[in-house]
């Protein structure tokens, strides 16, 4: 039997979908930092209502920016099967 071996080296587009498959793993990570430290930092200039809105903004570029993210990956396409006959 002889087993399969990966491939070394990954086609341009294989790599930038992976590297956007990535971004977008993160993204969630990065806002949420970004939205909670400059409450920590300043707390006198976020009150209630300037924190809700801060969060709200946030929570929405998000959403926004994953959504575009996964747009630009695109669809799901099966992996191409290399013959090694």
């Amino acid at each position: 039997m002889k087993l399969r071996t990966r491939r070394l080296f990954l086609g341009r587009e294989g790599y930038h979908r992976r590297r956007m498959i990535d971004a977008t793993r993160i993204m969630p990570v990065v806002f949420a930092i970004f939205v909670l430290l400059p409450p920590v930092w300043l707390p006198q200039k976020f009150s209630f209502a300037t924190g809700t809105v801060w969060l709200a903004l946030g929570w929405l570029a998000t959403i926004a920016l994953t959504a575009a993210l996964h747009r630009a990956i695109g669809p799901i396409r099966p992996a191409e099967e290399d013959d090694d006959t």
